[in-house]
């Protein structure tokens, strides 16, 4: 954007979130003079994102989030959450979290498969909002600039699970491990409720993913019933938990990250504590949608025990519950 194209951005985002304003200009940017960072982040590009993605943040999933507190407000670090939904709606949604939530709001950082990297504009905007790449050197340098980086330890793995195995964590990558005891960072370990059932993935066309260079190219149900239309995800509600910090690099050196053994010990160790989040997360939510029966005998005025017992075993199913 050149200078009247930023003012105009921001005028936007001023009107559609007038609410959050003052918090996202606050957030400080490594600027080196032109609008950009180094690895291409625009600020007013992140804005208009954010405005955009709140409203489904706001009004289609109906995020709520729990243990925000426990995300550093300052200093490199990194948020290792599942990984899920066909699209990365999940990251999204945790970046309008963490900047509407946290005490001191920060421009998420998120890591991106490297065939996002060759998708057509869309590789561009991935990198006016902030997010990169995952080569190691981009992810390293970010660490070291004090950055606040959300990695999907799952990778596409996650994405691309079939609905039958929702909730059921893939393995993770080692790499994130390696470069917090290189660069001494804190892994907050965070889950995602909702994201599973947005697309309930049945099949994937391999041969068609092969020929785009996709990792997968899932169908779903609602896009054969309503083609074009299935691409619009289910309104589920979201529920995101942030773990505490996991200080490693206290009790491990840096040479650690010669021993694989220990390495992926300290990786099972990290997805043990996403999966007790995810755990809790299905232990607390009302139902898929994010409503009960119960709740819905309360809209029903209490009527709920008049209720046929097939009829409330129908209702439930269609609840999500």
């Amino acid at each position: 954007m050149n200078q009247r194209s930023r003012q105009r951005a921001r005028a936007i985002v001023k009107m559609l979130v007038p609410e959050d304003y003052d918090r996202l200009q606050s957030i400080k940017i490594n600027d080196l003079g032109f609008g950009y960072d180094p690895f291409g982040l625009e600020m007013e590009s992140v804005m208009l994102a954010f405005a955009v993605a709140k409203f489904v943040y706001t009004n289609w999933f109906r995020v709520e989030s729990h243990g925000v507190e426990n995300v550093p407000v300052k200093g490199p670090v990194l948020i290792t959450p599942n990984h899920s939904g066909v699209l990365p709606i999940d990251g999204a949604m945790i970046g309008v979290d963490l900047a509407k939530k946290m005490e001191t709001p920060r421009v998420m950082r998120g890591v991106v498969d490297n065939f996002a990297g060759f998708l057509p504009f869309v590789n561009t905007l991935f990198y006016r909002w902030g997010q990169i790449i995952g080569a190691r050197r981009n992810f390293e340098e970010l660490l070291r600039q004090g950055e606040m980086v959300v990695v999907f330890p799952e990778g596409h793995k996650g994405t691309g699970k079939p609905y039958r195995e929702r909730y059921k964590l893939t393995r993770f990558n080692v790499g994130f491990m390696e470069l917090s005891l290189l660069n001494k960072t804190p892994i907050v370990p965070a889950a995602v409720i909702g994201a599973e059932e947005q697309y309930p993935y049945m099949l994937d066309l391999k041969p068609l993913a092969r020929l785009l260079n996709f990792p997968y190219m899932p169908v779903t149900p609602m896009m054969l019933l309503l083609g074009p239309l299935g691409i619009v995800p289910l309104p589920t509600k979201y529920a995101i938990y942030y773990g505490e910090p996991l200080h490693f690099y206290r009790d491990y050196p840096p040479e650690t990250v010669k021993d694989p053994e220990t390495i992926y010990g300290l990786v099972d160790t990290v997805k043990t504590h996403v999966q007790e989040l995810i755990d809790q997360g299905l232990r607390e939510r009302k139902g898929v949608f994010g409503f009960s029966l119960s709740s819905l005998d309360a809209l029903l005025g209490g009527a709920g025990e008049t209720v046929p017992p097939e009829e409330r075993r129908q209702i439930q199913e269609k609840a999500g519950s």
